[in-house]
């Protein structure tokens, strides 16, 4: 789980350039933490930041978005997702 505090809590998206850098370089999955504030952010730590996974609490729990509208932007993005 890879957070960056500079943007926990921003709503500003997942900080990519610190994903990438720790993604391309390590063995093990990455879930990108931090920021979140739409799906194309979450769209962008996996197909950018090279994350396997990103976290949402905030903007689910809040009812910004929905994990399905999560998904559904995801797949349209091409992006690998479990159907329910």
């Amino acid at each position: 789980l890879l957070t960056s505090v500079d943007r926990d809590g921003t709503r500003g998206g997942y900080d990519l350039e610190l994903t990438r850098a720790i993604a391309s370089v390590v063995n093990v999955p990455v879930v990108a933490s931090g920021g979140a504030g739409s799906a194309d952010d979450v769209a962008a730590a996996i197909k950018t930041g090279g994350a396997d996974a990103a976290l949402v609490a905030g903007i689910v729990h809040d009812g910004t978005t929905t994990i399905r509208a999560i998904k559904r932007a995801l797949v349209g993005e091409n992006i690998q997702v479990r159907a329910a």
